[in-house]
């Protein structure tokens, strides 16, 4: 069963003539004192700038050009487990010259001067000055820009455009002084039009000075190719190569550039985004000049092709012509007079050697016949003391004794001549012989 206490409250004692006692009121501090006491303690202990280090969380950059992050302790606590931090503002007149991007999670060294945010009731860190920890505040930057440039395709050869072989005008942007501009231009004077935009190449605005440089060349078609370098010098010196102004004016250059900055081992974020890295700027003029040569020898080399060729092609057209020659002399009519003429007196010759040949042949056949005729000739017979009489005047050779009358004349044919007579008788029997 439960059980229930009461307690009795003291009752007020009531006096007749009582006096009550005045409590004075505790003093009280306005918010501003406070404030400013505050300000006060933190100015005292931190009278200057000083050097913190730790791990940056919260980056922010708002439009402003102001930087806010905190500086968090990366080992310590407070009692209740919460990291220790400290919230910091880089106005923009301080971080203009920061060379790389401030990003959750850096180990830094910050350099700042404690005060307090009396608008919100806290304190800050005005920071002055912002250091890596580790590698350096350049290589850094160096490095950040290049991994952004380069995730962005700006390192890319596909979009690099080639340089002309044989440009007629060289555009140099670089300082006005010194031996990088004389070595280029001595090199460059004899073999093309050189035109020099001098410009700082070295300290606060150099970048954006060469940036304006290159868009200038660019708006008003100054050359077919630019050279934009300096010569060697610390990292400190070359360091407006690596400034993204100037990087983005390469890239988007429509003119071909040759980045010849430092010398051999020094490399820039310019020489990635350039359309040519050259290790030096003389070595940028003599590609140049080299590429022109090139040119020329191979110019020369098809002049002389050209020449040979030319040179044989006219010996087999002379060929050619003193044969065409030889035959039209050949088809000339006055030739081929001469050659009907040849053949004809060939044709003479043959013809009288056949005919002499003939001649001969026929003479042969014909002394043969002429022998065997003269064998049957009748002539013949009269050498062996016969005769022939022929009636005349007919002179027909008389054959038969009725064919003759006494009285008419004959001629009688003998072997040493001829006798003329007249028939006196006639005797018809034949086989009467006279004596």
């Amino acid at each position: 069963m439960s059980e229930l206490t009461l307690f009795d409250l003291p009752k007020k004692t009531v006096t007749k003539k009582s006096t009550v006692k005045k409590i004075d009121k505790p003093k009280a501090y306005t918010v501003a004192t406070v404030v400013r006491r505050i300000r006060d303690v933190i100015a005292a202990q931190f009278p200057a700038t000083i050097w913190m280090e730790g791990e940056l969380s919260n980056c922010s950059y708002p439009a402003s050009g102001h930087i806010y992050f905190s500086l968090v302790d990366e080992k310590e606590t407070d009692r209740f487990g919460q990291r220790l931090l400290l919230p910091c503002a880089f106005f923009r007149n301080a971080n203009r010259n920061l060379k790389f991007k401030l990003e959750d999670g850096m180990k830094v060294l910050v350099a700042g001067k404690i005060t307090t945010y009396e608008g919100r009731g806290q304190y800050q860190v005005l920071v002055q000055r912002v250091e890596p920890q580790g590698t350096g505040a350049l290589q850094l930057a160096f490095e950040q820009l290049k991994k952004k440039l380069e995730a962005e395709g700006l390192f890319e050869e596909a979009r690099k455009r080639p340089i002309p072989r044989f440009p007629q005008t060289v555009a140099v942007i670089t300082s006005g002084t010194g031996s990088a501009v004389h070595d280029m231009v001595s090199k460059l004077r004899d073999r093309f039009h050189v035109r020099v935009l001098p410009v700082k190449v070295q300290g606060e605005g150099s970048a954006q000075e060469v940036a304006r440089a290159i868009a200038y060349a660019n708006a008003h078609q100054l050359a077919e190719v630019l050279i934009v370098g300096r010569g060697g010098g610390s990292v400190e010196d070359l360091w407006a190569f690596n400034e993204e102004p100037l990087v983005r004016a390469i890239a988007d250059s429509a003119l071909p550039i040759i980045s010849a900055v430092g010398h051999q081992d020094d490399w820039t974020i310019a020489d990635y985004v350039a359309d040519m890295r050259a290790s030096t700027p003389t070595d940028a003029a003599k590609f140049l000049v080299n590429e022109q040569q090139i040119l020329l020898d191979q110019g020369d080399q098809l002049i002389e092709a050209l020449r040979d060729g030319m040179l044989q092609a006219l010996d087999d057209c002379r060929v050619d012509l003193t044969a065409l020659t030889g035959r039209l002399r050949l088809l000339h009519p006055s030739h081929q007079l001469k050659v009907y003429q040849q053949r004809l007196m060939q044709g003479i010759e043959q013809l009288k050697q056949r005919t002499r040949h003939g001649l001969q042949t026929d003479m042969s056949r014909l002394q043969a016949l002429a022998g065997r005729l003269s064998a049957l000739s009748p002539l013949a017979v009269l050498s062996r003391g016969y005769s022939i009489s022929f009636k005349l005047p007919e002179r027909k050779i008389i054959k038969n004794a009725r064919e003759i009358k006494v009285g008419e004349q004959i001629e009688t044919l003998i072997d040493q001549g001829k006798i003329v007579s007249r028939v006196e008788e006639v005797k018809k029997n034949r086989s009467t012989v006279e004596s």
